[in-house]
């Protein structure tokens, strides 16, 4: 039984990108990524579902961005998108991407209850990344696209974040 969060990995995927340096702005910023975690979910029904992905991402000087990822959320996926554009419709909500800094990207996924927030800052080779969860006001569950409807979760526990530009 598997359980497709795909928003939830787009917003992680979108986020490894980030704006290029001096040095950099000749050619493409290139990441590598990684992220692992476990989700619980009361609707449908599922413990510690884990949730793992991994890809590479690619920010061009035109703005434009290229994402691949492989992910037990939603296998193997291709994202595109143009960065400092308005928030793009996505199933159950919208996404969003914002500069934030000269080397940080934001991405924001936008759900009925809740928001996901990964901010990404890339200097060279040293990368960081940061997930935040946050409850809209008045709400008790996570809400997360799955495919075909909304699954309803307790706050998603990520346990490692990793990248590396290249």
């Amino acid at each position: 039984m598997g359980l497709k969060i795909i928003s939830f990995g787009a917003a992680i995927a979108a986020a490894i990108l980030a704006t290029p340096t001096p040095s950099e702005a000749a050619g493409q910023i290139r990441a590598r990524f990684t992220f692992e975690g476990l989700a619980t979910c009361q609707n449908p029904p599922i413990a510690n579902f884990p949730i793992r992905g991994e890809g590479e991402g690619v920010l061009s000087t035109d703005r434009s961005a290229t994402l691949n990822m492989n992910s037990t959320v939603e296998g193997q996926v291709q994202y595109q998108a143009k960065l400092g554009g308005r928030a793009m419709e996505a199933p159950a909500g919208s996404a969003s991407l914002h500069v934030v800094g000269r080397h940080t990207l934001r991405a924001v996924r936008d759900y009925p209850n809740n928001q996901i927030i990964i901010t990404m800052t890339i200097r060279g080779a040293d990368c960081t990344m940061r997930i935040d969860q946050r409850l809209k006001p008045g709400k008790k569950q996570y809400t997360f696209y799955n495919g075909s409807g909304l699954s309803y979760c307790s706050r998603p526990i990520i346990t490692k974040t990793q990248c590396t530009g290249y």
